[in-house]
Order: C-alpha cells, then sequence, then structure tokens
C-alpha cells in the first residue's frame, strides 16, 4: 500500500531499522528509467550531479588548517591570500563548479569582511584560487568556506 513504512525491493519487504548495502568494497548504484542517479561508494562517498563533489572549510590564516570536509585531502598555501584545495579522489574532468566564501571573523562584533575569489584555476586534482579584498588586494582570511560541483 502506498501509506505503508515499509520499504519494498522486488517484492521483498524491509521494515523499520534494516540496513541495506554491501559486506565488500563494491559501489551501490540507485538507477530509475535505466539511467544510473546516485552511487554510493564504500568508502562513504554519494555521487551525482546534485551532490556535492567536495567541499571545505578552512582558515587560511598562518598555516592553513582544514575545519572540516568532504573529498578534500589539504590545503597548500601559495602565498598571501593564494590556496589549492587538494581532492582526496579526483574529479572526473577540469569542468566542474566552484564557488565559496571567505571572510576574517571579528570577535569583536560578529561580523566578516567579506573578500572575492580571483585567478582560478581548474585541475581534477585539486582547484586553485586566490582571495582578495573590495581593493583587488591579495589577502589571507581565517574563514574559508568552499564547494565543487561536477562530473
Amino acid at each position: 500500500p502506498v501509506d505503508s513504512p515499509d520499504l519494498s525491493f522486488g517484492g521483498d519487504t524491509f521494515g523499520a531499522d534494516k540496513t541495506i548495502g554491501s559486506n565488500d568494497t563494491y559501489s551501490l548504484s540507485f538507477e530509475t528509467d535505466g539511467t544510473e542517479r546516485l552511487q554510493l561508494h564504500s568508502d562513504g562517498r554519494g555521487l551525482s550531479q546534485f551532490t556535492a563533489k567536495a567541499w571545505c572549510n578552512f582558515d587560511g590564516t598562518g598555516t592553513p588548517a582544514l575545519r572540516d570536509s568532504h573529498n578534500c585531502s589539504s590545503i597548500t598555501d601559495h602565498g598571501t591570500g593564494e590556496y589549492s584545495v587538494n581532492f582526496t579522489n579526483n574529479l572526473a574532468n577540469v569542468n566542474y563548479s566552484a564557488s565559496g566564501l571567505s571572510g576574517d571573523f571579528d570577535n569583536t562584533n560578529g561580523s566578516y569582511d567579506y573578500a572575492f575569489f580571483g585567478n582560478r584555476q581548474f585541475l581534477v586534482g585539486s582547484y586553485r584560487f586566490q582571495i582578495m579584498n573590495a581593493s583587488a588586494t591579495a589577502r589571507d582570511a581565517n574563514a574559508v568556506c568552499i564547494q565543487f560541483f561536477g562530473d
């Protein structure tokens, strides 16, 4: 029935607290109309056209350090305000989309001084960019958040 809380696959019904998956390193794929829509990898990544291929939040001052991330292995510091985000797993090609924001969080008044990205380089294994303020001056930022979408 439509209002049933159970999940059914090919006539087998699974109730609450059931696990669907594999006990090996194979990926689990979901298809509709014969086209793969989502693939879950054994390392926990879920890949599709609607999920971020990578994202990170890092502090770019001093020695850059990841605060939290998905599919980002490290940050490379190339000088004032210039960084590379290095991917754990390469992206399929260089035609991905990158978006983000950066700024310096001022603990005295709780505000951000936003900057914009310039001088971008799209590579399958990393994304290199520079943070600049409104006067087009390169600068480090203590809050950098960036997301990557694509194949």
